[in-house]
């Protein structure tokens, strides 16, 4: 595939994910506690298509969703209706019907090189950082038109994440080391940019709201952003020598999951006192970013993109389910839909 040929595909394929899709913030705490069906979607880069995962019994819908081309973020809107595609190869979003699981024909166009994608917890706009352009389109969820004109941020952002209050985006720069805010009602980017460490990747705000995880890819650590404040620890949490990371919250609060594509294996952070767990958990092969937490709370999901599969772990436990679940080929990025009893 000629895309793989350059370099730059290459380390964006590395990083995206956390891309990213983004589960919806707001789970309730009985949700996280409670049993409930949910449905995982999985944007599947090589083959161009989205997988359906039923959460509870892990069965892959055996039909794939054609999208646009080297889908990478995806995420599901708040009311469990409507899935959005971010399409790299094609500068479109595409979107989803999730009852029926049929793509609407007409595709977004945004900026170069879509990315990521995430949705506002009030579920009206989706924010899609444009790699391409080093910008952010945002998208009208209920008209499905993009504002005219895009937000400029730092240079090749790749995901977003959106505080629980629905007001902040942070949006990482990979190449700039840096992360970006975005005020969500006036869509406007806060003038001075994040410092965190080299090459960050994934990024992942605490159901709290009061810290944001992002995951360095060129450095194997995490750093952690103060949101109230808009200040990073000035000491980063080693994780592992990996070459690339997402990193996702468990609704609970307690727990980041991190996943290392370098070491084929994820790291565990202790969210109150910030030290990682001394034993990684191996999962399969490239797990590129793709990690994220189901809305019960009791599993992650884990993109192996090297693999074509996705693992699951126990949370509690810590262990991996022994059997993994084959999707597409090139595996990247993870959303949930809620609860649904």
């Amino acid at each position: 595939m000629r895309l793989f040929r350059r370099v730059r595909w290459v380390v964006v394929l590395g990083l995206a994910s956390a891309l990213v899709g983004v589960v919806p913030d707001g789970v309730s705490a009985v949700a996280a506690r409670s049993r409930c069906r949910a449905t995982a979607f999985v944007a599947n880069q090589v083959s161009g298509t989205v997988s359906t995962i039923d959460v509870q019994s892990r069965t892959k819908n055996p039909t794939d969703i054609p999208v646009g081309t080297g889908p990478f973020g995806v995420a599901v809107t708040p009311d469990g209706k409507t899935a959005f595609v971010a399409n790299y190869g094609s500068g479109t979003v595409s979107t989803i019907d999730v009852q029926t699981r049929a793509k609407d024909p007409t595709d977004i166009p945004v900026g170069p090189q879509p990315i990521g994608v995430a949705v506002t917890p009030d579920g009206k706009t989706a924010f899609v950082p444009n790699f391409g352009s080093d910008t952010v389109s945002t998208i009208d969820v209920k008209t499905r038109k993009k504002r005219p004109t895009d937000i400029p941020v730092g240079t090749t952002p790749i995901v977003p994440a959106v505080t629980p209050d629905g007001k902040t985006v942070f949006v990482t720069q990979v190449f700039s080391g840096t992360v970006s805010t975005i005020d969500v009602q006036t869509k406007t980017k806060n003038p001075t940019d994040i410092p965190v460490g080299p090459l960050p990747a994934g990024v992942a705000v605490t159901p709290d709201g009061k810290t944001a995880f992002v995951a360095n890819s060129g450095s194997g650590t995490v750093s952690t952003i103060d949101v109230q404040t808009r200040t990073t620890d000035p000491t980063d949490i080693p994780v592992s020598t990996g070459r690339f990371g997402g990193v996702a919250v468990t609704p609970d609060g307690k727990t980041a999951f991190v996943a290392n594509d370098g070491s084929g294996t994820v790291s565990t952070i202790d969210v109150q006192t910030r030290t990682k767990n001394p034993t990684d958990i191996p999962v399969s092969t490239g797990p590129f970013g793709g990690v994220k937490i189901a809305p019960d709370g009791k599993t992650a999901f884990v993109a192996d993109l090297g693999s074509g599969t996705v693992s699951t772990i126990d949370v509690q436990s810590r262990t991996k389910n022994p059997t993994d679940i084959p999707v597409g080929s090139g595996p990247v990025g993870v959303a949930f839909t809620p609860c649904r009893r």
